[in-house]
């Protein structure tokens, strides 16, 4: 059984991912802060992550963190799916187009609410390639 780990402050929108994703067979842990998610993909990775960009501590707190992954060598090919509201907090237009190895090293990127069927295509898709 794959693990997910979700870590983002909208603790409805996490509670509902877990409810979707334990119903589809995963196991999945959500946090809703990065000092503990980083603290979980070091003491137990994950086979894939949901990650937020914005966290009340850290406006850019995901990007940051997304980096930290892809530098350090235990967890450098875990699969990342950015989920996010921050083009519709801000005045930005960020999508899949922006990802790269430097500054936003991700697999892929959802806006949310994120559709619960793309979503899971986009899951199962890259838990298959582990």
């Amino acid at each position: 059984m794959a693990k997910i780990l979700i870590i983002d402050d909208d603790n409805d929108l996490a509670a509902m991912l877990v409810e979707v994703l334990t119903s589809e067979g995963y196991q999945v842990e959500a946090i809703d802060n990065l000092s503990d998610g980083r603290d979980a993909l070091k003491s137990s990775p994950p086979d894939l992550l949901l990650l937020d960009i914005m966290f009340p501590e850290n406006p850019a707190g995901g990007f940051e963190l997304a980096r930290e992954i892809r530098a350090s060598e235990s967890t450098k090919n875990l699969p990342v799916i950015l989920l996010t509201a921050v083009n519709q907090e801000l005045p930005m237009d960020f999508s899949a187009d922006d990802i790269d190895d430097e500054w936003m090293p991700v697999q892929d990127f959802m806006e949310k609410p994120p559709g619960i069927p793309e979503l899971l295509e986009k899951v199962r898709s890259l838990l298959n390639k582990v």
